[in-house]
């Protein structure tokens, strides 16, 4: 298991953050990372998320969500084959820090035997790109 993790602060309520990270078909106009996601956030849904990343890799793949926790988490799990060859579990989570500013994690877990043969490269971009949504995000709520 790998787990690659990002935050951020921003100044916002968890509520505000929430309706923009829940609100997928607006993703376009924000996120550079996640470009489209067609799907409702509902615990079960699969989603289509057309993702491409800081060093130009472009994919489509198709995560069901796994947990919701309303203003403080957002999980979903996809995997390559099957999830013992690799697979990745998103999380983005909501830390309330006052009344108008959070602290937003955004990182993923990845697990199976594909991890032993992936590139630190890969990792580098990765975090990159989380970092590259987070600022994206920072900027559209404090806006």
């Amino acid at each position: 298991m790998k787990e690659l993790t990002t935050e951020i602060q921003i100044n916002s309520s968890p509520e505000i953050l929430w309706d923009v990270l829940t609100d997928f078909k607006n993703y376009y106009q924000w996120n550079p990372i996640l470009q489209k996601i067609n799907g409702e956030p509902l615990v079960g849904n699969q989603l289509e998320i057309n993702l491409r990343t800081v060093g130009g890799k472009n994919r489509v793949y198709h995560p069901k969500i796994i947990k919701i926790i309303p203003n403080q988490e957002l999980r979903w799990k996809g995997k390559f084959l099957f999830s013992q060859i690799f697979s990745g579990e998103r999380v983005f989570l909501i830390e309330t820090i006052s009344d108008n500013k959070v602290n937003f994690v955004n990182k993923e877990i990845f697990g199976g035997i594909g991890l032993r043969f992936a590139p630190r490269k890969m990792e580098e971009d990765i975090v990159a790109s989380f970092n590259k949504m987070n600022e994206a995000l920072k900027k559209t709520i404090e806006q």
